[in-house]
């Protein structure tokens, strides 16, 4: 009794049989395989990120990274800029103690108080603008020693004084200018600090030496010929040594 089991025949293959090409991709394939190669390979650059660092990151991910975090600085550059305003324009505007700031900064309000009536912007409103710009400019000239920032500093000063001198009282008129002159004076030694009236020096060295051309003409100088004269049988024979 013969117990093994045969295998299975296998089918031969012809030489000349050309072998079945794959079918087509259908059309969601199509798509479907590039796109997730091209997600794969961005979420190979997110997690190599912090192993490359900033210089060896993809360009895209240095990219998105600059774009959002301009876009939430000046959120949230806008977002303080009006919550301050809100929350001046809310605060109840009473002189803020008396004596020299007061004799200062009242006629400021007095003024732009009296001028904004018919302006869109409120007159508080007006008088944060007043204080963000030398505050502003001020800090930027001391720090950055910025020519702009500079410049603002010194128009803010210039329409700081002619606001008090047109609003101050006719008696007080010239001491409350002069006031406002040399305390925007003290201040401007800090923010106009390291400005020089001097004209800068510039000092060119021109060297105009020349140089000569240098002609090199190879002389050789080879020893004169020895010649002997020899007389053999009669006949004369030279030869040089």
């Amino acid at each position: 009794m013969n117990n093994t089991v045969p295998f299975p025949e296998q089918k031969r293959r012809d030489d000349n049989e050309q072998p079945t090409a794959p079918p087509p991709p259908t059309g969601w394939q199509r798509f479907a395989d590039p796109a997730v190669d091209w997600a794969s390979d961005r979420i190979e650059d997110i997690l190599d990120a912090p192993t490359y660092g900033w210089r060896g990151m993809a360009t895209w991910l240095k990219a998105l990274i600059i774009v959002t975090g301009t876009a939430l600085i000046l959120w949230a550059t806008w977002w303080g800029i009006t919550a301050l305003i809100g929350a001046v324009r809310a605060a109840e505007w009473h002189s803020q103690g008396t004596g020299l700031i007061a004799t200062m900064h009242q006629p400021v309000r007095d003024y732009l108080q009296t001028h904004t009536a018919k302006l869109p912007v409120s007159a508080t409103t007006a008088y944060t603008a007043w204080q963000l710009f030398g505050t502003a400019s001020f800090i930027a000239s001391w720090w950055l020693r910025a020519t702009g920032a500079r410049l603002t500093w010194a128009m803010w000063g210039a329409c700081t004084t002619g606001m008090i001198w047109t609003a101050s009282p006719a008696t007080g008129r010239a001491l409350a200018t002069g006031l406002a002159a040399l305390t925007w004076a003290a201040v401007s030694t800090l923010a106009l600090r390291g400005l020089t009236l001097r004209p800068s020096s510039f000092v060119h060295v021109h060297n105009d030496i020349q140089t000569p051309p240098v002609h090199v003409r190879p002389n050789i100088h080879l020893p004169q010929p020895v010649v002997e004269r020899v007389e053999i049988n009669g006949r004369e024979l030279r030869s040089a040594n």
